[in-house]
């Protein structure tokens, strides 16, 4: 749902992007990056934001002292959040850089942490396991990869109109990504040399995070 957010926005100004997926998710976009923020990072260290989008988690993490870099494909994204750092005082410590998920120019064991949130269910099943084999590369041993994928609602009158919503928005931008729910992502997970730990389900089942050690 974030590739068709950001292909809308691509006619208007990237910073729209914040608007359009707080409501998307009933505003609880929040709730995701403070769950990710409050159990999942380190004290203190490096950590890598894949599908950084305008930075809005890198810069919650950097007030709590990380030091990280966003990776996106979208220039115009990648542009507000390196205004957002700025206006935070945080240059010193995030940095962005314009890369593809499935080939990040990193050294090996770079990272801390990878997190990527709102992007993996965008990614064809063959550029899934190319990412989370990269993720593996890039963060040290004993780290962690977090990956968050939409789900299906558990309500059952909330969940298909989420689906339906979500196959139109594919379909008004013409996209031939399409959603790709990635259930099997434990399963590459392990595939690539992750082991995965657990996974919570947020937002009752509207997004799932996959925590994996390297």
């Amino acid at each position: 749902m974030a590739t068709i957010l950001m292909k809308l926005s691509e006619e208007r100004a990237a910073a729209q992007y914040d608007r359009w997926i707080s409501l998307l998710t009933f505003r609880q976009d929040a709730v995701l990056r403070k769950y990710v923020i409050d159990h999942l990072l380190p004290q203190k260290g490096t950590m890598l934001d894949v599908g950084c989008g305008t930075g809005k988690l890198l810069v919650e993490a950097g007030r709590r002292g990380i030091h990280g870099i966003g990776v996106d494909n979208n220039r115009q994204m990648l542009q507000v959040a390196k205004e957002r750092v700025k206006k935070h005082n945080l240059s010193r410590r995030i940095d962005f850089e314009y890369g593809d998920a499935t080939s990040l120019e990193f050294d090996d064991g770079a990272f801390d942490i990878m997190v990527s949130t709102l992007m993996v269910s965008e990614l064809h099943p063959e550029q899934l396991e190319a990412f989370l084999r990269e993720s593996a590369r890039v963060v040290s041993p004993g780290g962690s990869v977090v990956i968050g994928g939409e789900g299906s609602p558990r309500n059952r009158l909330v969940g298909p109109f989420f689906d339906i919503i979500r196959r139109l928005s594919f379909k008004l931008v013409s996209s031939d990504v399409g959603p790709h729910p990635h259930y099997n992502i434990p399963r590459i997970m392990r595939s690539v040399g992750l082991n995965p730990k657990y996974r919570v389900s947020l937002m009752g089942g509207l997004f799932q995070l996959f925590v994996a050690e390297v």
